[in-house]
């Protein structure tokens, strides 16, 4: 069969989002009733379609409710192999189809196979739990295997999908649906971690999301949970590693194979019956994504949304007048690009996100501290858009600028090609002189203690946390209580890192990127819309964290490999231009951020919250020394 009809036939099997339940109880338990007010914490997006399937003992049910954007997804659901005794429901979008299909020897056209949710059952029974490993794509499922009597569940690498579960002795349920753990009454709404709400408002170092209730935990990204009679076992199934497989590749040939993995990262996720959308600003990453996008959809029309989507005036030319200017050029080079704008009225937009706010706390079924698209999702509803793309995590790995590899080139003793790299940077505006460089990265390496006190005598990230961490709003006790002061300090000193790869793995890894993947997904689901992040495609950012330190920065020019990528499908100025040329939204955000702090205050005042952690006089230090939003 011709390679172009096989991803035809791969691309047409799929539903668009999902809801999936497990609840394992005791013999002859109310599991039928059980599942039912599970489902019922997903009416809220309006699913088109919920089923379920019960053990043969009544100890174990499975529930699922989705959307679907084509026929074939009217197919999915929970699925039962009796002949294997396996039983799964997924919330899946498998981007490796075509090759898995080859590898289990199944002919695409057979009718048995209809679904990723099936797919991943018959990679189960191929492989057992290592399956995981041969899994490319966005997913969370949970499959009960019936002769082992066990539960296996996983979540993707990135953690793009998320799986929350709570254990009672011989009980457990799982849900990718918080609020499910309330309307089926299993835990207690009312219960609050301490430890969960002294971190969220100290809010200075990087979380990963995180239930408030104590008694609900999530599966960490590129995890495996398994529950059966001797109880939960979680593990890694896979780790960011620099891979030495294309060592012989010149830079020309890395570049293209580059290319090739962007844009099969792209194109994987462009499966929609229903219009698609990209978040489109004047970056490298949104504009890659886009510019693959676009030829590959048309005629069909791609919908854009650019910051607040504000509709330019006279009123606000100062404001957006410059950053808009890039977008408009990248917007006509693709004819069926279809940028969003709305005629903004403030007081409006404010009360309509209060209420998306307390929207979401409702259906979440707890109040917790959350950012994500809110606008971007309702307007992109409004244009009937159901997956929408972002380049969000770009800069984390696949465009990495690669500043680090000076600090390589000096413990190798490579001082020549170190002082070209700095020149380069200096001549690109990206640096002061290389001589002057070259001391600074001398003294980060050979004296770290001094530089970083150095370092910290001048602005910098590092002095800004440190500064916050010393005039929060938090009572010291709290902070000393749940070691957060020490957390603190331990991070910043470890923030600065001596090799790209190095950068790369604390970017993905240790700054709450899982965090915001979380809050998106939820956000996005309040509006019946799925995100989909080509940035962060396993394959792509495993060659990517593999390439040559000297690429990511060749001749000084950060991001050299995308930007050489870029050629043709963006504007050149986007293209070739420093970070520091963007024209960012001329707003003035300290004074946005003074504003709703002194609303906030008003709130606050007398509080019990902020009688027990703080008292009106810290927060208004707080507020006098810090031009950042309060998280309460």
């Amino acid at each position: 069969m011709h390679k172009s009809n096989l991803v035809n036939i791969v691309k047409k099997k799929r539903p668009l989002m999902s809801s999936i339940h497990a609840y394992m109880g005791q013999k002859n338990s109310a599991i039928n009733d059980t599942l039912r007010s599970m489902l019922k914490a997903s009416d809220y997006w309006q699913p088109y379609k919920k089923t379920s399937w019960i053990s043969n003992l009544h100890t174990l049910g499975l529930a699922k409710a989705q959307l679907y954007n084509t026929l074939n997804s009217l197919k999915d659901g929970v699925h039962h192999d009796a002949e294997n005794c396996l039983s799964i429901t997924a919330n899946a979008r498998i981007d490796n189809r075509s090759e898995l299909l080859i590898q289990l020897e199944i002919n695409p056209d057979e009718a048995s196979i209809q679904t990723d949710s099936q797919l991943i059952l018959q990679t189960y029974v191929k492989w057992g739990k290592e399956c995981v490993k041969q899994l490319r794509g966005d997913f969370v499922f949970i499959i009960w295997d019936e002769a082992q009597q066990k539960l296996f569940c996983a979540r993707d690498h990135f953690g793009v999908k998320v799986l929350f579960y709570s254990q009672n002795k011989q009980k457990i349920m799982l849900s990718n649906e918080h609020n499910a753990f309330f309307t089926s009454d299993y835990c207690d709404p009312s219960k609050v971690d301490e430890k969960w709400l002294v971190e969220n408002l100290w809010n200075i170092s990087p979380l990963d999301f995180d239930s408030p209730n104590p008694d609900i935990h999530i599966l960490p990204p590129a995890h495996t949970l398994e529950f059966d009679a001797n109880g939960i076992k979680l593990t890694r199934f896979w780790h960011l590693e620099r891979k030495n497989s294309w060592q012989n590749l010149d830079d020309e040939a890395l570049i293209a194979e580059l290319k090739t993995r962007f844009n099969k990262a792209v194109v994987a996720r462009l499966d929609s019956q229903s219009p698609l959308g990209a978040e489109l600003s004047e970056g490298l990453d949104s504009n890659g994504i886009v510019g693959v996008a676009a030829p590959h959809l048309r005629p069909n029309v791609m919908h854009t949304f650019s910051y607040k989507c504000e509709a330019l005036s006279e009123k606000n030319q100062h404001i957006w007048g410059d950053t808009y200017k890039d977008i408009e050029d990248m917007l006509a080079m693709h004819e069926n690009l279809q940028a969003t704008w709305q005629v903004s009225d403030q007081k409006q937009q404010e009360k309509q996100t209060e209420f998306d706010y307390q929207v979401f706390y409702q259906n979440f079924g707890a109040v917790i501290p959350i950012q994500g698209p809110f606008l971007t999702a309702q307007l992109a509803q409004k244009k009937g858009v159901q997956a929408l793309l972002s380049g969000w995590g770009g800069d984390h790995c696949v465009t990495c600028p690669g500043d680090e590899y000076a600090n390589e080139l000096f413990r190798h003793g490579r001082g020549i090609m170190l002082y070209r790299l700095l020149k380069g940077k200096y001549e690109r505006g990206r640096g002061p002189h290389p001589v002057r460089s070259m001391v600074t990265t001398a003294l980060s390496q050979l004296a770290p203690k001094l530089n970083f006190f150095l370092k910290t005598r001048r602005p910098c990230l590092e002095k800004a946390m440190q500064q916050r961490g010393q005039t929060h709003f938090l009572h010291e006790k709290w902070q000393k209580h749940f070691k957060l002061d020490q957390n603190l300090e331990r991070f910043i000193r470890q923030y600065q890192r001596s090799s790209v790869q190095q950068y790369e793995l604390r970017e993905l890894f240790e700054i709450g990127l899982t965090n915001r993947l979380t809050h998106t997904e939820l956000i996005a689901r309040q509006y019946r819309i799925e995100y989909r992040f080509p940035m962060l495609d396993v394959d792509l950012v495993e060659f990517a964290h593999s390439l040559p330190s000297a690429l990511k920065i060749h001749n000084g020019i950060e991001r050299y490999p995308f930007r050489r990528l870029l050629e043709g499908i963006t504007t050149p100025r986007i293209q070739w231009r420093r970070k520091s040329d963007v024209s960012y939204p001329n707003i003035d955000r300290g004074a946005q951020i003074l504003s709703q702090n002194i609303a906030l205050l008003v709130k606050l005042k007398d509080n019990p919250l902020t009688l027990k952690y703080s008292s009106d006089e810290k927060i208004k230090k707080h507020i006098e020394t810090n031009r950042r939003g309060l998280k309460i």
